[in-house]
């Protein structure tokens, strides 16, 4: 607050300048200023009654709780001051600028005025803009999460729901299979990989042997893996294939490009995989397993690979060598399909991949077919010759009757 004289003209005038904080959230702030004032009386007059109008403003913004981009802020503050095991740091940057990009026309209005037709004008944003049912589904449960949590924390008030509570959200009848590849398929992409002395087929191998993710693998060293001797292997090679024991490699961490720095794995838990005789043999034999440093990374280093290019440089290989064009991730999908199919139990499975939702390890449980396997065999509806046979009326038998 201020009272000042100043010269215009050879007169003297007096200016009020008031500036307020909010007591409860100091970004809420108000500011006004009058000019032209004749007196120090009237300028003084004025300022009384400038404070009482802008306070009044202010514990009505404050009253109301705060704007929805302010909510999103204090949101994305508490998720990075208190990490939880729901959201590691990728994932709160995936929701903050999911809801700066989609929910911008609410950013600078106050978060408890927003209501169902606000949803549903966010929602046909969305539609119009071309997106899917399931991002758009996605759109309304992050902007849930975050406005649950802002009334939780009595940032937003006078509400007790998000203005897309209970919005229905149409999703495509037709879901999309995901891409996966068969047995044969990977085998040939694999072959045709070492053929070409290939340099990312030590990656693709790995990928394929221990369904880790790229950022996984791209963070993997020696000191993660624990596997036996070579004398130890040629012995467990005699033993039934059920108690065969090579060792196991434990995924720590994670390399995101997005924050270009290294984290925990998208769980935020490390686990354990499972080393199977085969990658055991290509560890020993073609990685020289034994002659990598403690510390050192067990796969190869590649400049793409560190900007998020991994995708792009299998689509190419397989597209040169008129292979099913994949993504990089579908390597972790064949894992976990090939061991479903192996009859391997999905509990175990989802261990191993680090999958905490039950509903993403049926959408491979689905692929495998393990649940429908020999649903159908007790449909017999076919004539067999024998039944038709037993139909048909013998030519001696009928010239006897008569």
């Amino acid at each position: 607050m201020s009272v000042t004289k100043y010269e215009k003209d050879g007169k003297i005038f007096w200016r009020v300048y008031i500036d307020l904080r909010g007591r409860k959230d100091q970004r809420v702030r108000v500011q006004k200023r009058v000019n032209g004032l004749t007196s120090e009386r009237e300028a003084r007059a004025e300022e009384k009654r400038l404070l009482r109008e802008l306070s009044e403003q202010v514990s009505h913004v404050e009253s109301q709780g705060l704007r929805w981009g302010d909510v999103i802020d204090r949101w994305e503050l508490q998720q990075k001051t208190y990490p939880s095991k729901h959201y590691v740091d990728t994932t709160i940057i995936d929701h903050v600028a999911l809801m700066r990009n989609w929910t911008a026309p609410w950013l600078n209005r106050i978060a408890s005025e927003l209501n169902r037709g606000d949803g549903r004008e966010i929602d046909r944003m969305a539609e119009d803009a071309g997106k899917s049912g399931g991002f758009r589904k996605k759109i309304k449960n992050t902007i849930n999460v975050i406005y649950k949590w802002g009334i939780e924390e009595r940032l937003i008030t006078g509400v007790h729901n998000s203005p897309v509570f209970g919005l229905e959200v149409k999703i495509e009848r037709e879901e999309k299979q995901p891409e996966i590849l068969t047995s044969e398929e990977i085998r040939t992409l694999l072959r045709k990989a070492k053929e070409q002395n290939h340099e990312w087929y030590p990656v693709w191998i790995a990928a394929v042997f221990t369904g880790c993710r790229s950022g996984e693998l791209h963070q993997l060293r020696k000191s993660d893996v624990e596997v036996i001797s070579r004398e130890q292997g040629i012995e467990e090679d005699q033993k039934p294939f059920h108690l065969r024991r090579y060792g196991f490699l434990r995924v720590r961490k994670s390399w995101s490009v997005r924050i270009k720095d290294v984290g925990p794995t998208k769980g935020g838990y490390w686990r354990t995989v499972p080393v199977s005789s085969e990658f055991y043999w290509f560890l020993m034999n073609e990685l020289r397993f034994e002659q990598v440093k403690a510390d050192d990374f067990l796969l190869p280093r590649f400049r793409e690979w560190n900007k998020g290019g991994q995708a792009t440089i299998l689509r190419k290989f397989c597209i040169g060598n008129n292979l099913r064009s994949i993504r990089f991730h579908t390597l972790r999908a064949c894992f976990a399909t090939q061991l479903i199919s192996a009859g391997i139990p999905a509990t175990v499975v989802m261990k191993i991949c680090g999958w905490k939702d039950l509903k993403t390890m049926q959408r491979y449980i689905r692929l495998a077919g393990i649940d429908e396997a020999g649903a159908t065999e007790g449909l017999h509806f076919i004539p067999t010759e024998e039944a038709v046979m037993e139909k048909v009326v013998s030519l001696y038998d009928y010239r006897k009757k008569d």
